[in-house]
């Protein structure tokens, strides 16, 4: 008996229509209701082919509910985390001159990173082991500069000597004794509306007429609104010196757009990994204008990591309605088993403006407020198959279409067998 649920459940005429995950789509100039109009056509276009099932901004912020800041926190950083630790591997291998040049990249991307996250602690890792492996090629100004900069960030910081060997303890403290005798600068910050400041990841209230006094060096100042509309900037402050920030504040954006298509496309790339991380169990779909002035459209598939093949038009006088007609052609990149089809697999991520999407900006900074109840039935229902005195509970996903021809009330414990996770 158990061998016939196995082979209904699994077998792909029953089998759901995969998840696709929507948040919106990359055009720049939409306004209003319009982002979020066109997200909700690309939703039913892409439902109505019948091949998938496709969640709108709404129904996947409620999968997401909860983790929005580790999605930011993974598109700004994670490129910097990996190389932090392709440097951290490097240096225990005890290739310290291979590690620096590794751990200089891994310092500036995770820098850039705080213009849209408020963590410093792998720019820290990745400063302080930086300014190890100048000590052990005996190249102990390099090894300053390195301490320096992460002194600037947070002058209070003590080296655990558990952790570090006592002349790297005695050299950052040298280093930071000295930062800490330098005359101090201050910031001024002002913003066309209320806004939060952050210096260093660290929160300095709201914006006032105040200054903020720091050591002197290099700071990153990122000024953001409850709404996520924010403005970054890394000013560099001379001992006893000044400088304003006067922040723009306007369309809410998931980060600036790189000014090149590669780089482009690595942002676009890191985006939405970071989103299919949280966005489990599907496929998220994305697309928008590229730089050439035409549309495009592509799926990614967290459970395998690929990217599929891009589909692009001329974005004409309508690119959403463009991008639209593309839907038919995506889904059948779909394979029986949900993913990306093999023989669709893309080597490439298409180009866009990552602070073009409204949608995807307000899912992250500002999203709706889900009740208790939504939450708690995220998961989907649970099925039941009876058979004698037994019961199958399955648990979303494609085995729960597959026996939603006989669901009903919870049978009881009597006799329940589980095939697989039970939201």
């Amino acid at each position: 008996m158990l061998a016939l649920f196995y082979a209904l459940l699994t077998n792909p005429a029953f089998a759901a229509a995969p998840r696709a995950y929507v948040v919106g789509l990359h055009v720049p100039d939409l306004i209003g209701d319009a982002p979020g109009d066109a997200a909700e056509a690309l939703t039913k276009a892409l439902d109505e082919t019948g091949k998938v099932d496709a969640l709108g901004p709404e129904e996947t912020s409620k999968i997401i509910s909860g983790r929005e800041a580790l999605i930011l926190d993974g598109y700004a950083l994670g490129p910097g985390q990996a190389r932090l630790q392709e440097g951290r591997i490097l240096y225990d291998r005890a290739q310290p001159d291979q590690a620096i040049q590794v751990l200089e990249d891994a310092a500036d991307q995770l820098a850039a990173g705080l213009a849209v996250s408020t963590d410093v602690r792998s720019l820290h890792e990745a400063l302080m082991l930086l300014g190890v492996s100048y000590v052990g090629l005996g190249d102990e100004d390099s090894a300053r500069v390195a301490f320096r900069r992460s002194a600037i960030l947070d002058p209070s910081r003590e080296l655990d000597a558990v952790n570090y060997p006592p002349s790297v303890v005695s050299l950052f403290n040298e280093v930071r004794a000295s930062v800490a005798t330098e005359t101090s600068g201050r910031i001024t910050v002002t913003a066309s509306m209320d806004a939060e400041v952050f210096v260093d990841g660290k929160s300095r209230g709201a914006v006032s007429d105040s200054p903020i006094v720091l050591v002197p060096g290099t700071h990153y100042v990122l000024v953001r609104a409850a709404n996520g509309a924010s403005q970054f900037k890394s000013v560099v402050l001379k001992p006893g010196g000044s400088a304003k920030v006067d922040a723009l504040l306007e369309l809410r954006s998931v980060g600036v757009a790189a000014a090149d298509a590669s780089g482009r496309a690595r942002q676009t790339r890191d985006l939405y990994k970071a989103v299919g991380q949280y966005a489990t169990g599907g496929l998220v779909v994305f697309g928008g204008v590229t730089p050439n002035g035409g549309v495009a459209l592509q799926l990614y598939s967290p459970a395998s990591g690929n990217f599929s093949k891009i589909l692009t038009a001329d974005a004409g006088d309508d690119p959403v309605g463009a991008i639209l007609d593309l839907a038919p052609a995506l889904v059948a990149y779909v394979g029986d088993n949900g993913d990306v089809r093999s023989d669709r697999v893309g080597g490439t991520v298409c180009a866009l403006d990552v602070g073009a999407n409204d949608v995807l900006a307000g899912l992250l900074y500002d999203p709706p407020k889900a009740s208790v109840a939504e939450a708690a039935g995220r998961g989907g229902p649970k099925w039941y198959v009876w058979a004698g005195i037994g019961a199958a509970v399955v648990g979303g996903g494609a085995a729960a279409t597959a026996v939603a021809l006989s669901s009903g009330e919870d049978p009881g414990p009597q006799g329940t067998v589980s095939f697989g996770p039970i939201p």
